[in-house]
This record gives structure tokens, sequence and C-alpha cells, in this order.
């Protein structure tokens, strides 16, 4: 089954997914291979042959590369499906669940409205790059520092699903490195089931959202330095952070 459809049927949200794979999709890199070199907890998930499929660009789940941000959405014409089912107003909903992320005195929201359809958004704020990712079928969100070896970096939605080991998702979880959160109730429990699989574009090797690690390639092993975030309503946290903005959905933000 379409791993889009799939979520579809989970959240009885099947209209407007053909919303979400028209246009063109960014293809792979040209060469790029499998990234192979599997840390050792691969073969203990599944599928445990991951490391061998090159990415999917088929997929039609498009990460955001250039964030559009506002201090709401007031006066933009956006699309239906970035509302999900809140009350139409003049901006974002207040009851509208976001991700808040402050860096060195910068505050944005990132409505989970618009993480649910796109998983990833590379991002700077206050002047630091940031990485921002959700998991729609783990419920997981997880918020890093957007580098690889030290160096700022691009990440991609590979087109795969990994399920971790069971017991690593749950240490990941009490490490505090991923966080549970449902983009229609909040806060909630992760899930462990097949999660999005990232990849950077610097060294093409694929990281685990739901373990904030990398699982194959030359970054086999090494984990991403989380950030703290917030899980909150847009009014909460636009009360808590008055000089706060908003991610803008596409067509606004680019995607991939």
């Amino acid at each position: 089954m379409d791993r889009r459809a799939f979520l579809g049927v989970l959240t009885g949200a099947t209209a407007g997914l053909a919303g979400c794979i028209e246009g063109s999709v960014r293809p792979p890199i040209a060469g790029f291979p499998a990234p192979d070199n599997p840390d050792p907890v691969v073969t203990h998930g599944f599928p445990g042959t991951v490391c061998g499929d090159p990415p999917n660009p088929f997929i039609g789940i498009e990460a955001v590369l250039e964030p559009a941000v506002g201090p709401d959405w007031g006066g933009l014409a956006v699309a239906e499906k970035y509302r999900f089912g809140y009350e139409v107003g003049p901006g974002l909903s207040a009851d509208a669940y976001v991700v808040g992320v402050e860096r060195q005195g910068a505050a944005r929201a990132y409505p989970l409205s618009i993480l649910w359809w796109h998983e990833v958004v590379n991002d700077t704020l206050g002047g630091d790059p940031v990485l921002v990712t959700y998991c729609p079928i783990c419920q997981s969100g997880m918020v890093a520092a957007r580098r690889v070896g030290g160096v700022e970096a691009l990440f991609q939605v590979s087109g795969h699903l990994w399920q971790p080991p069971a017991i690593y998702s749950f240490a990941s979880v009490e490490d505090g490195r991923t966080f549970g959160v449902s983009a229609t109730s909040g806060e909630t429990d992760v899930r462990n089931s097949g999660n999005l699989v990232l990849y950077d574009e610097q060294t093409g090797s694929y990281w685990s959202q739901l373990l904030a690690r990398a699982i194959c390639g030359s970054q086999s092993g090494e984990q991403l330095r989380i950030l703290p975030s917030t899980v909150t309503t847009w009014g909460e946290w636009r009360a808590e952070h008055p000089e706060t903005d908003a991610l803008l959905p596409p067509p606004w933000s680019k995607t991939a």
C-alpha cells in the first residue's frame, strides 16, 4: 500500500491525498547509490535490508528546503489541507497544534498541519541551522541541529520506512531525543512502527527519525544533537512568545 494512502486510512483523511503527489518530484542525486555500511541495529529492525535501497523519489513527500515565515497566516489563501479541520479564520487557528522552537532569542512555530504533509523542515533560526521533523505513522517529533559531522547539512525524505527495535525506540523517548505528538490532539504516545528515514545530501547517509541516529552510510551510528522544543497550540505559544513567527505552508515555503 502507498505510504501516504496508508496514512489516510489511519486518519480517515483520504480526501486530498492526490494533491500531495501532484507536480514534479525532485529526483535522486545523479548516481546516488544505496548508502550501505549499516549500523548493527539495522538488522534487528524492519526491514533489515533498508540500507541496500537507494532513495525513492516517487513517494510524494517533499521536505521543506526553503522555509517562509510570517507573523501569522492572515491574508493568505492557505490550501484547505493545511487547515487540518481547524476553523478557517483570518489566520492560523489559535487551536492549531504546533512545535515551538527557540534559538538565540528567536522563536518560531511549526504547525503540525504542515509537518504532517512534509515531515522534514530545513530551517535557520537565530542564526542556527535547525531540523524539524515529524513522522505521522509513529506520531513522533524530533528537533535537532541541522549538522552532519559539524557541517551544516540539508535533509530529505528518503521514501523508505524502517521500524526500530522497540527497546531502542523506548530509550529514544526516555532520553528526550524524540517526543510523541498528534497533529489533532497535541502530546501523545509514540508508536513504534514504520518510521521516517531521512537522508542528508552531503553524505547520502540514512537517518532514523525516531532514533535521531544515522543507520546507514558513512555517518552510521552518529547521533544528531537534539534541540529543545515545545508541543502546544498556536494561541498558547503566541501568548508566551509575542515576537514569534510561524512557518508558512507551500507555495510560500519551497519544497524538494
